[in-house]
């Protein structure tokens, strides 16, 4: 009769333990959902100092020194940034506001000729009023939608939590980053340790890699564009200079997202869409390409991912259908973690035979 009640006592606090264990799974599982993008930001961030602050640290600085140092060096650099390019883009900006009747003025009559060459040559087809549809579909201005606020205010809160939490986890990542990982290393079965820690490294030292390349790559390509597009005349080049070095974070759509706004820059000039003009955006997004694949690709990334074009280009559609811009930019990283996981678990299961 005891041995049943002690057995009754361990099954309730063995489902007990299962169950809180359970619980603390899901919700960590739930405050990841929510905090996805500040810890996907914050290993990416890591993975990127972290092999400064290993050489620093190499080199009989302080692990805390150097994480504190690396901080002050990029606020120094968001300063100056706020100093001496903010008011540039600010500049840029008033300009292009100042100038926002003329654009709508030309693109009015641009969709009023480009309806009427379409009436012209099909004159039985109904042909609707493109200036009367947009002016429906713009709201009046003589109140102040609420929603609307509310949801800004909730993006500009969303953005600043990101700005404040980022760091923070940032800081910890870099500072117990290599302890979280013995950790974590420490509940692997011995059989399987070996295999753990070589996965772990590998995938680690291929994303450090990606990381670091497609920084220096998008670097590259927002400066050369943007002093190629100086060089020609056109306005807002460092505009356009910003968004073709970020569009670059997404593989083989980069030239293109840099081009359409240079092209619309293009558009509002007051020659329009001439030929010489579009031919030198043309020429310079050609020199920027062949200079980034002949000598900045292949020094600043080399191989680290070491994908078929193929594979990354399905990829990125992938990404993009699921996750929008942001599936786009984590596709390729995801796809290399996928390839060195399935890499290292063949090789092992290859040398004990099991396959």
């Amino acid at each position: 009769m005891i041995s049943n009640v002690k057995k009754s006592s361990h099954l309730v606090v063995k489902f007990g333990y299962f169950g809180l264990v359970i619980f603390v799974i899901i919700s960590l599982l739930y405050f990841f959902k929510l905090l996805f993008a500040p810890l996907i930001a914050s290993v990416l961030l890591t993975l990127l100092l972290d092999p400064i602050v290993k050489r620093l640290e190499t080199a009989g600085f302080k692990r805390l020194y150097v994480i504190l140092g690396i901080y002050v060096f990029i606020v120094i650099i968001a300063v100056g940034t706020v100093v001496f390019v903010v008011p540039k883009l600010v500049n840029e900006a008033q300009t292009f506001a100042n100038d926002l009747p003329q654009y709508k003025t030309m693109v009015k009559k641009s969709v009023m000729e480009f309806q009427k060459a379409i009436e012209k040559k099909f004159p039985d087809i109904e042909i609707p009023d493109f200036m009367t549809a947009v002016k429906e579909r713009i709201p009046g201005r003589g109140g102040v939608d609420i929603d609307a606020l509310i949801g800004h205010l909730s993006s500009f809160f969303a953005i600043l939590s990101l700005v404040v939490i980022v760091p923070i986890v940032t800081f910890f990542f870099l500072a117990d980053g290599h302890l979280i990982l013995k950790a974590f290393l420490r509940i692997i079965p011995n059989s399987y340790f070996e295999m753990s820690a070589l996965l772990i490294h590998r995938v680690t030292s291929s994303l450090k890699l990606f990381i670091r390349g497609q920084m220096i790559v998008a670097a590259a390509v927002g400066v050369l564009t943007a002093i190629g597009m100086a060089c020609i005349g056109l306005p807002y080049f460092l505009v356009i200079g910003i968004i073709a070095g970020l569009g670059n974070f997404i593989p083989y759509l980069g030239p293109i997202i840099g081009f359409i706004p240079a092209l619309l820059v293009v558009a509002m000039q007051p020659e329009g869409l001439a030929v010489w003009p579009v031919l030198k955006i043309v020429i310079v997004f050609a020199f920027v390409q062949v200079v980034e694949g002949t000598f900045v690709s292949p020094i600043a990334v080399g191989k680290s991912v070491n994908l078929h074009p193929l594979v990354v280009i399905i990829g990125v559609t992938i990404g993009g259908q699921l996750g929008g811009v942001l599936g786009m930019l984590i596709a390729v990283p995801l796809i290399s973690i996928v390839k060195v996981t399935f890499e290292v678990l063949y090789s092992y299961l290859k040398s004990y035979s099991i396959i």
